[in-house]
């Protein structure tokens, strides 16, 4: 098997099996707990990006460097408990990020 060959069969691989959960996601209904969990999702995964980040200054002693990490986490806090709608998180969050980021020179 040439190199080539594995990476075509991994990728039809890795195509079918995401398209099968597109294809099962209309078919099976989601108890009324996971759908309720499910508006989590993206603030749950903003905050573990600027968990990431901000562990990462804070045990370097970059104290500036974490600065836009939490920032951007007490924005997006605040947009998703105004509006209550959780795109918000990411749609504020991450601006706020990449613009302190860039002013701290970090």
């Amino acid at each position: 098997m040439t190199a080539w060959l594995v990476v075509m069969l991994v990728g039809i691989g890795s195509f079918l099996f995401r398209l099968s959960m597109v294809a099962i996601a209309d078919r099976v209904t989601l108890p009324d707990t996971v759908t309720r969990a499910t508006a989590f999702v993206a603030p749950a995964a903003f905050a573990a990006l600027a968990a990431t980040g901000v562990t990462a200054s804070i045990v370097g002693l970059d104290l500036l460097g974490a600065l836009p990490p939490l920032a951007a986490v007490t924005v997006a806090a605040i947009a998703v408990r105004r509006t209550g709608r959780a795109y918000v998180a990411v749609v504020t969050g991450m601006p706020t990020l990449w613009l302190l980021t860039f002013a701290v020179g970090a």
